[in-house]
């Protein structure tokens, strides 16, 4: 009766493991608050210009602070010079284990992408009306 069971239990095994191989599972991230993330981008594209081998620094507002809300955003290029500043009011900062860093308002609308590029060197990306 041992055998049996013992048996039935790795079939069960083996078909659930099967069905979940086939099917890819997206990753979900819950919005983060009072960090700051600094990264150095090989390329940042900024509402359609394009700047190389520049630092973008990611700021989130604290949990339940009133005075400020939603993520800061700052760029930098190679030499140190702000090129870009804006506080994206509502939006949330996830981060994802893969290391990629989005600035979003919710489920609909992507402002800023952080992710590594086919080269391997970070690629960051913002529009303030969205990345569709």
């Amino acid at each position: 009766m041992k055998g049996i069971f013992t048996i039935l239990i790795l079939v069960c095994f083996f078909i659930s493991a099967a069905a979940k191989g086939g099917k890819q599972v997206e990753e979900t991230a819950s919005p983060t608050f009072g960090v700051t993330v600094e990264r150095e981008c090989g390329v940042v594209v900024i509402e359609k210009e394009v700047y190389h081998n520049a630092t973008i620094e990611l700021k989130a507002a604290e949990l339940g602070d009133l005075f400020v809300e939603g993520v800061k955003v700052t760029v930098w290029d190679e030499n140190g010079n702000k090129i870009y500043k804006k506080r994206f009011s509502k939006s949330f900062l996830y981060a994802y284990s893969d290391g990629s860093i989005y600035i979003a308002r919710g489920n609909a609308l992507t402002q800023v992408q952080v992710r590594k590029g086919s080269s391997g060197e970070w690629e960051a990306k913002i529009r303030a009306k969205g990345i569709y």
